[in-house]
């Protein structure tokens, strides 16, 4: 019983480490910010300034922002601005277009 607990958090904590690989934010590409939900897109908006990037995309629904920054520690900078997860922008819009058509019918 010990081995197959081991083995399905072994087994998470790749799957974990595959898609944060994979979304990992590319310095001057398109990065997806989330924040907190209900924040509004002026706070959002004023993340992204903050942290020195330029906007490309506000949801308010969806609580994203997605900006491309030219420093290698951007990524870093949304987070300091108060963003909960960062990732690359392609990604999150196509997750984001995914999940509405679900939503949708």
């Amino acid at each position: 019983m010990r081995e197959i607990g081991f083995g399905l958090i072994f087994s998470l904590a790749i799957a974990l480490a595959a898609f944060l690989v994979a979304a990992w934010p590319v310095p001057g590409q398109p990065i997806a910010a989330f924040f907190r939900s209900g924040t509004s897109q002026p706070e959002m908006a004023r993340a992204v300034a903050a942290a020195g990037g330029s906007l490309l995309q506000l949801d308010g629904t969806a609580a994203v922002a997605i900006s491309v920054g030219d420093g290698r520690d951007y990524a870093t900078s949304l987070y300091r601005a108060g963003a909960w997860l960062v990732i690359d922008g392609s990604l999150a819009q196509t997750c984001i277009r995914q999940a509405r058509s679900l939503a949708n019918g």
